[in-house]
């Protein structure tokens, strides 16, 4: 159940919107070598971007050009963090695609985590689920 705000605040996150410099190349990364189900739309007259359901949120990726003015360049603060359920089998998919990550996987504290670079940059991490069994 989504909790109910009555004073105002902010109750959920609905959509992660990634703008791209190549939203294809960029919509190949996240479908390709990290398994995300996303689908080409088109409409209200923009570029074609790519989206998809992941879990409560909205997952997409568009053209930086529907944006009207480019957003500043620069280190990107944003991260994406996604979790898989094996770290294996995903450091072996990631030998199959011939995709190299930043550095090996790394525990931290409950968690084993790797960092990818996607087309435009962005630093992005598979991480295994939070256990907070101790």
């Amino acid at each position: 159940m989504e909790p109910t705000s009555t004073d105002g605040q902010i109750n959920g996150l609905a959509v992660v919107l990634l703008l791209a410099s190549d939203a294809d190349r960029t919509a190949a990364f996240y479908r390709d070598v990290l398994g995300l189900p996303l689908k080409a739309e088109r409409h209200d007259g923009r570029h074609t971007h790519y989206a998809c359901p992941m879990g409560g949120l909205y997952f997409t990726i568009q053209p930086r050009a529907d944006l009207g003015e480019p957003p500043a360049t620069g280190y990107d603060s944003l991260q994406l963090c996604f979790t898989t359920p094996s770290m294996d089998t995903f450091q072996e998919r990631l030998a199959r695609l011939g995709v190299r990550a930043l550095h090996p996987p790394r525990a931290f504290e409950h968690t084993t985590f790797t960092t990818l670079v996607d087309p435009d940059g962005r630093h992005v991490r598979v991480m295994t689920p939070w256990d907070t069994k101790e």
